[in-house]
């Protein structure tokens, strides 16, 4: 799906800005102690002398033990990396260690291929820093028997798990909690009384009063909510009816939902694109009642477009048999609040053209590429890309809230554009090296669009 430009390089390498090559730097993690609600962590900066991965860890007794999660790098410097993780197997601390690629690209082998991948060290010692989490994990459900279902809890000492009733935006009552031990805990089913709202809010507390006892907004100091730098753990999650949760990927022969709410047996089908609107069915697959979590549909790799659109359908007909435009009646779609449950992703290198500007630094919401790459902001020139303010790493998939910092004159709109890194890797040469760096197209198009950034507020 990706190419360099070809056509409008000699425009754009005007209006590249020469960057220099950064001097000479360490292997290095740096990652925060966080709260973590969506089943990945997050590494603030690493520095790879080339490519190579970032592997989790959980806890083993003081050391890092079993592997939780891992994820390709770029060489050079890669900021804001999200990590998916196993979360029943993780631990109140875990471990970020820095691998190097020497094996087959991108496949992550040590420890199944003699001498691949092995851990980056810095005189003597693995680069492998370690971070506290304070981790829940509750997948969009519909509420059976008046009991919320968590995934899993991981907390430092003994606490709960507390149900709060809410909105999308903010929580509110409590109607429902179970205790937790320290450590991690799977398959917490929590009873709840009097929700009458379309979203909960599942929140990690303390146990600090009488213990087993929850006392929050009774005994003043007891059981309070668990927070790490300001943030609370805790997040919305959409139960009022059936609900498809995909996020923006590359897709090549499979498309992977995070998580899919259905009233009984149904299908996942995702459609090709048909002028902003779905199109034909390229996969589906099939879905129990319920809650499923990392469903992956394979589709057919000539249908896909840029974007797609994953569809809920029931499943009517004979069961176990897509028949939905092929048996009157079967299969067909399901409505939320009067309208087909469908939305679309992009499936091709992509921008999302929303952000906020803080200062200097700009935090754009997402981007999509299949290679190690670069997000180059330009100024804004009378409708059209102009002058680069400034440029950050990106690392192949997607890549979320990415601050970019900016020099030069910040226009009120301005220019993001996805880069490839095809010459010396971690460094951006567009305009100085010839043919390295170029800009991505899909579908013969710069993939490049005018973004209005919000602005935060002191």
């Amino acid at each position: 799906m990706l190419r360099k430009l070809s056509l409008f390089t000699a425009i754009l390498m005007l209006l590249a800005v020469p960057t220099f090559a950064q001097d000479m730097m360490t292997p290095s993690v740096t990652v925060a102690d966080q709260v973590v609600t969506h089943d990945q962590v997050i590494i603030d900066e690493i520095y790879s002398e080339g490519p190579g991965f970032i592997v989790i860890h959980a806890d083993n007794e003081g050391s890092f033990g079993a592997v939780i999660g891992h994820r390709a790098i770029n060489a050079g410097t890669s900021v804001n990396v999200a990590v998916d993780i196993d979360v029943t197997m993780a631990t109140p601390v875990l471990y970020a260690m820095l691998h190097s690629d020497t094996g087959e690209m991108g496949v992550y082998e040590f420890g199944t291929v003699e001498g691949a991948d092995g851990p980056v060290a810095v005189d003597g010692e693995v680069v492998t820093p370690d971070f506290n989490a304070a981790i829940i994990s509750v997948y969009p459900q519909l509420i059976d028997m008046n009991t919320v279902h968590v995934h899993a809890a991981t907390v430092a000492e003994d606490g709960f798990v507390v149900i709060h009733a809410g909105d999308a935006e903010s929580f509110g009552a409590v109607v429902g909690f179970a205790p937790i031990s320290a450590g991690t805990t799977t398959s917490i089913d929590v009873p709840v009384e009097g929700l009458d709202t379309d979203y909960i809010w599942p929140m990690l507390h303390t146990d600090t009063g009488e213990m087993g006892t929850y006392e929050f907004g009774t005994v003043e100091g007891a059981d309070g909510p668990i927070a790490i730098d300001g943030n609370v753990a805790t997040m919305a999650r959409f139960v009022g009816a059936p609900s498809v949760h995909v996020h923006d990927q590359i897709v090549t022969d499979t498309v992977t939902a995070s998580s899919v709410v259905s009233e009984g047996p149904g299908w996942l089908v995702i459609h090709a694109d048909n002028d902003g609107a779905p199109g034909p069915v390229i996969g589906q697959t099939l879905v129990d009642a319920g809650t499923t979590a990392n469903v992956v549909v394979e589709v057919d790799a000539m249908g896909v477009t840029p974007v797609l659109w994953p569809m809920l359908h029931v499943d009517t007909g004979e069961m176990g048999t897509y028949e939905f435009g092929t048996v009157e009646g079967a299969d067909g779609p399901v409505f939320v609040n009067d309208a087909v449950l469908t939305f679309p992703i992009n499936a091709a290198p992509s921008i999302s053209y929303e952000g906020t500007l803080d200062g200097n630094t700009l935090t754009v919401d997402s981007a999509l590429i299949d290679t190690q790459g670069w997000l180059v902001i330009h100024a804004d020139n009378e409708g059209a890309p102009g002058a680069v303010l400034g440029q950050t790493p990106l690392v192949s998939d997607l890549n979320e809230h990415v601050a970019v910092t900016l020099d030069g004159d910040i226009t009120e709109t301005v220019f993001p554009m996805l880069h490839v890194d095809t010459g010396e890797m971690g460094v951006y040469e567009f305009g100085m090296v010839e043919g390295a760096d170029g800009p991505v197209t899909v579908n013969d198009a710069v993939v490049t669009g005018p973004l209005t950034p919000g602005m935060m507020m002191e």
